[in-house]
C-alpha cells in the first residue's frame, strides 16, 4: 500500500498531528465483558490484521484472515499489552514493540512473529510464530504509532512530540536492525526527508506558528496532503497549495486510494464521522470541489485504502461504531465504485464480531 514516493520520502507533521472451517466466535453478553477493538494493523495486501481487544480490564491479541465474500471470525491467539504496538513489515511478518518490564522504563522491545494464514477455501484458523526479538530501543515516551516504509526500509516511531526512524531490513535468517535509531524533533511545521541519502537535509514543505498541522498523507507519484486547520492542503513535487473545496465540515484525517487517484477526508457530521471521496485534483484545479461522502451507517474511526478488488471495487478497511445499533468499534469493509459516482455499489462489510 506504499507508494515508491512514501517508501522513499518521509512527511514529518507537528505535535498535534501526530474463511471458511473456522470455529465461530460468541460475543460477550455481560456489560462488564463487553469487547472492544482498541488498536490495530493491516497488512500491505489488505488480507490479514492483527487486531487489541479490550474485554473488562484486560486485553487480548486477535488473528484476522480477511475475505470481503465470506465471514471468517477472529481467532484469539493471546493476551495483549495495553501499550503494545503493531505494524507489518511483510504480509506474513508482524512487528510488535512493548515496553519492558519495571526497572527499564522508556525502554521498548521489539520483536517479529510470522504470521501464517490463508483468506480461500479449505480455510484454517490464522496462527502465529512465537517472538523473535530484534531489539531493544529507547524512546522515553508513550508510543503513539508505528508505520513501516518497505521500499526504504525504515520503521518509524512516532512519539507525542519527536520521531525516531529505525532501520531494518530482511536477511535469509530473518529481520534485524541496521545501525543506531535516529532522532527526529519536530515543531509546528511539515518536512520531508529522502530516506535513501542520510547526508541529505531535509526539505521544509509548510511551516506555520498559528495553524494547526495535522494528518499527512502520501499519494501516487510526488503527492502529499496533509490539513492546516482543518483545510486541505496538496503538494505536487515543490509546488503546493490549498485545495479549494465546497465543504463546510472540518475534516480531521487525510486517507488517499492506493492508485492516488483519490482522496478521502475522514469529516464529523450528524453526530457521527464519515469518509468523504474527491478525485485528485490537479495543479491547474480553480473551481471549488464537493466532496461526496461514501455511504456507511455510524462512525468511521479510521480507514486504509487497499486497491481495487478483481470484482471491480474501491475497498477500505476500517474502524466502525454505531451505538444506535449497540455496535462498538468492529473492523468493516467500505466499498464503493472506483469510477465517476463514488456512491455507485457500494457495500458496508462487518469483518468482526465483539460487540
Amino acid at each position: 500500500m506504499v507508494t515508491m514516493l512514501s517508501g522513499y520520502l518521509l512527511a514529518v507533521f507537528g505535535l498535534c498531528a501526530t474463511a471458511l472451517a473456522i470455529p465461530s466466535q460468541i460475543p460477550f453478553s455481560s456489560i462488564e465483558n463487553v469487547r472492544k477493538i482498541d488498536t490495530w494493523a493491516l497488512n500491505p495486501t489488505g488480507d490479514a490484521a492483527v487486531i487489541r481487544v479490550k474485554s473488562g480490564s484486560q486485553h487480548e491479541l486477535h488473528l484476522l484472515a480477511i475475505n470481503a465474500q465470506f465471514t471468517v471470525p477472529s481467532v484469539l491467539y493471546d493476551a495483549a499489552n495495553a501499550q503494545a504496538r503493531y505494524t507489518f513489515l511483510d504480509d506474513q511478518t508482524i512487528l510488535t514493540a512493548t515496553p519492558e518490564s519495571e526497572g527499564h522504563e522508556g525502554v521498548w522491545d521489539l520483536t517479529t512473529q510470522t504470521l501464517n494464514y490463508t483468506t480461500l477455501p479449505p480455510a484454517y484458523p490464522p496462527s502465529a510464530s512465537k517472538h523473535n526479538k530484534l531489539g531493544e530501543v529507547t524512546l522515553g515516551s508513550d508510543l503513539k504509532e508505528l508505520v513501516h516504509s518497505a521500499q526504504a526500509g525504515v520503521l518509524t516511531v512516532v512519539l507525542p512530540e519527536n520521531l525516531v526512524l529505525i532501520e531494518v531490513a530482511q536477511h535469509e535468517e530473518g529481520w534485524t536492525i541496521k545501525g543506531e535509531p535516529r532522532l527526529v524533533k519536530h515543531k509546528e511545521l511539515i518536512y520531508l526527508f529522502d530516506l535513501r541519502d542520510t547526508s541529505s537535509s531535509p526539505v521544509l514543505l509548510r511551516h506555520s506558528t498559528k495553524s494547526q498541522l495535522t494528518s499527512t498523507a502520501f499519494g501516487n507519484g510526488e503527492n502529499i496532503a496533509w490539513l492546516a486547520d482543518h483545510r486541505l492542503w496538496l503538494s505536487v513535487g515543490r509546488d503546493q497549495g490549498e485545495v479549494q473545496l465546497n465543504f463546510d465540515l472540518s475534516p480531521e484525517k487525510i486517507v488517499f486510494s492506493k492508485d492516488g487517484e483519490a482522496i478521502y477526508l475522514l469529516a464529523p457530521h450528524d453526530d457521527q464521522q464519515s469518509l468523504f471521496h474527491l478525485w485528485t485534483p490537479s495543479k491547474s484545479e480553480t473551481i471549488p470541489i464537493t466532496p461526496v461522502r461514501i455511504p456507511s451507517n455510524g462512525t468511521i474511526h479510521s480507514a486504509i485504502h487497499v486497491g481495487i478488488t478483481p470484482l471491480d471495487h474501491a475497498h477500505l478497511i476500517g474502524i466502525k461504531s454505531d451505538s444506535a445499533k449497540g455496535e462498538g468499534k468492529e473492523l468493516w469493509v467500505i466499498s464503493h465504485s472506483p469510477h465517476e459516482d463514488p456512491t455507485y455499489n457500494y457495500e458496508n462489510i462487518r469483518l468482526t464480531y465483539f460487540t
